[in-house]
Formats: C-alpha cells, sequence, structure tokens
C-alpha cells in the first residue's frame, strides 16, 4: 500500500556513523547541519544526474526510516526538484560517499504545522543518513529502477513463500492458545465472527468499518474508535480495489453489515517484509471489527446528452 521519487544493512549504518565522528558538521542557512564523508574518487555529481541511494533515519537511538529492506531511492539533483539546502549538499557528492544530516526538533516541527509524536522532545536531533550507491544519467537512471524493483521483488518472492508457512503456524499456536473460533480463508486470514451480520460482503462493494488493529500481545497501533489516535470517522473502501492491506480486505469478505469480529493477518498479508511505521517487518496483525454498512456501488452516470444543433437553412 513506486515512481522514482525523493523522500546496506543496519551493521553497516552504524560502521558509517562511528567513522565519521571527527568530520565537523557544516551549518546551512536554514540551520540544518551536514557532513560529507568521502573518499574523494570519482566525478562530483552533476548537474541534473541522478542520486541513487539507501537512507536510514535516527531520533536518538530510535530508528524511525531505513530504507535498506527496500529497493534503493533515486533522486534527480537539480534545483528546481530539491529543496535549496539539500541541493546544495547534494550537488558535492561522488559515488560511494557518505552524508550525514542533523535538525534539531524544534525546526522540524515548528510552527505547528506537524504535531510533535509522542516521546519527541525539543532539544535533540533528528539524524540522517544517506549512502550514495551510484550517479547516474537521467537517460539511464529508469532503466536502473526498473531493475532494482524487479530484483527486489524475486527476492522478497522467495522469503515471502517461506514466511507465509511461518506467520501461520504463529497464527495457529495463537488461536489454539486463546481457544479462538476462526475460519481461515484461502488467501489465508484468520476470521473470528463474533456476531454474525448480513450477507457476506462482495468484492466491487463498499463497506464501512470501525475497527482497532493490534500485534498480536495486544498493543494497539491504530483505531478509528480510540480516540487516542486522533481519527474516529469510519473506514469506508470498495472490496478487491486495493484499499487496503490484502489481508484486510481478504478478511472482510466473511463479514456483512452489523457483524462484529476479528481478522488475524500473517504479515505476508500485511506489510510484509517492509513494515510500516510503528510496525516491525515481517509482523502478525489483529483487527477488531465492527461492520458499520455494506453497499453495492454506485452505477456509472451516463454522460449528457447533447442535442445536435439544428439544421442550417
Amino acid at each position: 500500500m513506486k515512481k522514482i521519487t525523493w523522500i546496506g544493512s543496519m551493521a553497516a549504518l552504524v560502521l558509517t556513523i562511528s567513522s565519521c565522528g571527527n568530520t565537523p558538521y557544516t551549518t546551512t542557512k536554514s540551520g540544518m547541519e551536514y557532513k560529507i564523508i568521502s573518499s574523494g574518487k570519482g566525478s562530483p555529481i552533476g548537474y541534473g544526474d541522478v542520486m541513487k541511494f539507501h537512507f536510514s533515519q535516527l531520533y536518538k537511538d530510535s530508528m524511525m526510516k531505513n530504507t535498506y529492506s527496500q529497493p534503493p531511492q533515486y533522486q534527480p539533483v537539480d534545483s528546481t526538484q530539491l529543496p535549496a539546502e539539500y541541493f546544495g549538499i547534494f550537488k558535492q557528492v561522488r559515488k560511494g560517499d557518505s552524508i550525514v544530516t542533523r535538525i534539531l526538533t524544534d525546526s522540524v516541527f515548528k510552527g505547528g504545522m506537524t504535531m510533535m509524536p509522542p516521546g519527541f522532545k525539543k532539544g535533540e536531533y533528528l539524524t540522517t543518513t544517506f549512502k550514495v550507491l551510484d550517479i547516474l544519467k537521467a537517460d539511464s537512471a529508469q532503466a536502473d529502477f526498473a531493475k532494482e524493483v524487479q530484483k527486489f521483488r524475486e527476492q522478497d518472492s522467495i522469503h515471502a513463500i517461506a514466511q507465509k508457512a511461518k506467520d501461520d503456524k504463529i497464527l495457529q499456536e495463537y488461536i489454539a492458545a486463546n481457544k479462538i473460533n476462526a475460519t481461515k480463508t484461502a488467501e489465508g486470514t484468520y476470521v473470528e465472527i463474533q456476531q454474525a451480520g448480513g450477507e457476506p460482503a462482495k468484492d466491487g462493494q463498499s463497506i464501512s468499518v470501525k475497527y482497532t488493529g493490534r500485534f498480536l500481545n495486544g498493543e494497539a497501533f491504530d483505531s478509528n474508535v480510540d480516540t487516542s489516535f486522533h481519527h474516529t470517522e469510519p473506514f469506508t473502501l470498495t472490496l478487491g480495489a486495493g484499499g487496503a492491506i490484502k489481508g484486510f480486505d481478504d478478511g472482510l469478505k466473511l463479514l456483512g453489515k452489523g457483524a462484529k469480529g476479528r481478522l488475524f493477518i500473517p504479515s505476508v498479508l500485511a506489510y510484509g517484509s517492509q513494515g510500516s511505521g510503528k510496525i516491525k517487518p515481517n509482523t502478525n496483525l489483529m483487527f477488531e471489527i465492527e461492520v458499520l454498512d455494506v453497499k453495492d456501488a454506485a452505477a456509472p452516470q451516463p454522460a449528457p446528452v447533447v442535442p445536435a444543433a439544428p439544421p442550417k437553412k
């Protein structure tokens, strides 16, 4: 739930950070600090060239973002597509360089434009480390990106076969240990119906639900019931249209209007090997569901008929 867009392993990241401790930071006009760790080999990136890279972002010791489990990122380096401070930094890099930027939380969340996440404090740094994998000409970047995506899909598919069996074993053991009466779908989602509803929803129908998403240890990670998550409007989607993770969509097909139940979703039908936010890679999920409504999709409106112009006399 990828086009070329801006936004190694953890051991490689730690090595990169520790090896640049003696390099001083330079401060940009906006107050962001940066340092470039370079071997000095190769030519600097040219205007309009594409930087191929991975990045990781830390808040103190906590990992906030990490692209190393995804295909590389690609960013054209020109002043029309980058904020001025990033253009000034990236135009200096060479293949193999590492870039470390840090910015105070006071600057990131100033003006109330974005709410500071729980646990964040003023005066602390968000630190981002970029590893420049290659520098490409614009006309070859798209082909390189397609090759990396294909390689990732092949590797992820191989991983998913083994992960699917592992997920199912974990869910079966959890369901048995908690004496849950659940039905397994053909895709692999387990559905517990706690209150029967109307006729089960079908692909193409619109379904509105209240939900709370939890890890198997009971911790909630999202909800439109719990006001602490700051969104209480019903979640409405069209089944089969890709509006939710596959396991959520899959499990709802056993529930009708008025039904209540729980979906136990294997990681391969959730956020897979990449995870998302608080959801770590390869994490099985549970959703408490109440179906508020199921409707047929609205029929497409016919195009208006425009009267023909009267013949000229």
